[in-house]
């Protein structure tokens, strides 16, 4: 679960529906920058579905006691959290064994960064370079990779997830002063495209529905939608968070995301 408190709501956030929303974002990428003999088709699916492993743990919002908060995405604990990854990667192989070769090495850098640390992923760092060995000899056989497509996708897959990521952990409207501290100095690794000429991609809302990117990644401005609830903080006092959850509707935001006036 993606959440960030705003005037006496949680603002909640499944993962999969933020996966989906960094999907569209890869579907309206600058193909031109798309190395030719790529695998177009499974790169959109596999950023659609990168964080598919959520689905049935955001059913459900756990609370986290030490932090008087629902658990999310940072928090969560890393055991059952492997297991779900695990669980999601394989749903992806079973449709995409290239989606899960470039998920895998995605959450790989993303444990990576919480310096986190036991048995259990040890034996989940093992059981996930099996996969992507497995994966690299079986694309050897059919369509070996060009030079620099895994890491160019990669590079997608991480721009496309922290750009998504940035609409979950942000009202809209937010002045640049107050963003999410991750992406105050622009979106990591986005200096990595050629059009960015070794610049970071910024972004910066013009006001509560335009979000604005700078230098621009994509083909034309890209209107998206998503849906979240904003649940009552009193109903959770009231309920506990799994029924205030539940108990509230879903409401759709729609933002479109500009170029950057000269």
């Amino acid at each position: 679960m993606i959440c960030r408190e705003q005037d006496g709501y949680l603002v909640m956030l499944r993962q999969h529906e933020h996966g989906l929303l960094a999907g569209k974002f890869a579907e309206w990428f600058k193909e031109q920058h798309v190395p030719a003999e790529g695998r177009r088709a499974e790169v959109l699916r596999a950023v659609s579905n990168h964080d598919r492993g959520w689905i049935d743990l955001d059913e459900t919002p756990f609370w986290n006691d030490a932090e008087g908060a629902p658990y999310t995405f940072m928090d969560f604990p890393l055991v059952p959290k492997l297991t779900f990854y695990r669980r999601g990667l394989d749903e992806i192989e079973a449709d995409t064994p290239y989606g899960a070769l470039l998920c895998s090495s995605h959450y790989e850098r993303l444990i990576e960064v919480s310096g986190e640390d036991c048995p259990e992923l040890t034996a989940y760092l093992k059981h996930e370079e099996d996969r992507r060995a497995r994966i690299h000899r079986l694309l050897e056989n059919s369509k070996p990779l060009a030079e620099g497509e895994l890491y160019y996708d990669a590079r997608l897959l991480q721009f496309c997830d922290d750009l998504s990521l940035y609409l979950g952990l942000s009202e809209p409207g937010t002045p640049k002063s107050e963003e999410h501290p991750w992406f105050r100095d622009g979106f990591s690794g986005s200096e990595d495209f050629s059009f960015t000429s070794g610049r970071l991609i910024s972004a910066e809302w013009q006001d509560k529905t335009t979000l604005l990117l700078d230098p621009f990644p994509f083909t034309e401005n890209v209107e998206v939608s998503f849906k979240l609830r904003r649940v009552s903080k009193k109903d959770v006092e009231r309920k506990g968070i799994a029924l205030a959850f539940s108990g509230t509707p879903e409401e759709e935001c729609r933002i479109t995301v500009a170029s950057k006036p000269e």
